[in-house]
């Protein structure tokens, strides 16, 4: 595989290995197919190569041509990475202090996950889309786990006055890293598998958290949202996986969805929920709960004639134990009320990451 574009030199040949991350991000720079201009797809993946591991953000145009648009030596181990964070002209990506163990025994022993090694520091990496240049790469002593990033803003230093701007990511994200390799992380399939005791010590899971990144003295911020109590994951937004015109970038989202378990304060795992949460005032806004109907990640359908953020439908696949059952959920997505409930006849599994394709 060729370096410089990570495309094939010759069939069967390979330069290096590489492990991308589960979630490719959409361009916000450019419109959809307009005008004969394509959206650009960007992610980050690693390079394993006989210098040691490196860190690249990866570009594919609409007509399938890649590129590496920035690479960064990881000296310190191989990065766990699972999602990063795209605006209109950055990309940030956060090296959680995880690093991976390749050693088969262990492998075997604890799996993928369990299996990782801890360093001591996070590492930001800000990266300018149109140059590739590196223009922010800090190690901060305060640890950040995370699976999902929300959305990514790029906001004006209201006390400057040369147009600087503070990069701001926000995520679903962990101080501790028992969600992803503790003895009681949400993979542990065998252990649900024993009765509500066991499912009683998953995880609760995480927290808003914001890393702002300011450009003009490269000072890195890292700001827990710790009002809101209510753990979650699969988080989305209005623009989750949108592009071009349809994303924001001058401010994050307001409202975010997501599911969550032990809803509402309670102390049983089986109690599941979506919620819609205001981080304007740091709250739950709204929710929908029901005994023994376990929810799937919601996908956010915006109404077309609609100018207010929360004013479309989510969508949910949901399994209703009492019935036996799987369901599409269709919720208002300003009040979480039910609009709809369609039945299926059969029981399906939970699904995650999909989106709404209008046309």
């Amino acid at each position: 595989i060729s370096s410089s574009t990570i495309n094939p030199l010759a069939s069967g040949a390979k330069g290096y290995e590489l492990l991308e991350s589960a979630h490719p991000m959409y361009s916000q720079a450019k419109m959809a197919a307009v005008d004969g201009e394509g959206v650009d797809t960007y992610n980050v993946a690693v390079e394993l190569g006989l210098q040691g591991p490196s860190i690249n953000l990866v570009r594919e145009t609409s007509e399938g041509k890649r590129s590496v648009v920035a690479s960064v030596p990881s000296t310190d181990g191989i990065p766990y990475l699972h999602s990063f964070g795209l605006s209109a002209n950055f990309a940030m990506i956060v090296l959680q202090p995880l690093r991976l163990d390749p050693s088969p025994d262990r492998l075997l022993e604890l799996g993928f996950l369990r299996a990782m090694t801890h360093v001591d520091q996070t590492r930001i990496v800000l990266v300018e889309l149109a140059s590739g240049n590196v223009v922010l790469d800090k190690f901060i002593d305060e640890k950040v786990y995370f699976y999902h990033s929300i959305s990514q803003a790029e906001i004006l230093n209201d006390d400057k006055e040369d147009g600087s701007v503070t990069v701001s990511l926000r995520l679903c994200a962990y101080k501790t890293p028992d969600q992803i390799t503790g003895e009681h992380q949400f993979m542990r399939l065998e252990q649900a598998k024993k009765g509500r005791e066991w499912r009683n010590k998953l995880h609760r899971g995480g927290k808003f958290c914001d890393i702002n990144c300011n450009l003009l003295d490269q000072s890195v911020e890292v700001d827990w949202k710790d009002e809101i109590e209510q753990g979650y994951e699969l988080p989305v937004t209005r623009f989750s996986r949108a592009f071009g015109s349809e994303c924001i970038s001058v401010k994050h989202p307001r409202y975010v969805y997501a599911f969550g378990a032990f809803a509402l304060g309670s102390n049983d795992y089986d109690n599941w929920g979506l919620f819609k949460f205001d981080l304007e005032e740091n709250r739950i806004s709204s929710y929908y709960q029901q005994d023994s109907v376990y929810l799937s990640e919601p996908i956010f359908v915006p109404n077309p004639d609609g100018d207010m953020e929360d004013d479309g439908v989510l969508l949910s696949q949901a399994y209703f134990g009492k019935d036996s059952e799987t369901k599409l959920l269709v919720l208002n997505a300003r009040n979480m009320e039910v609009m709809a409930t369609v039945s299926t006849g059969m029981r399906a599994p939970l699904d995650f990451h999909g989106a709404w394709i209008p046309n």
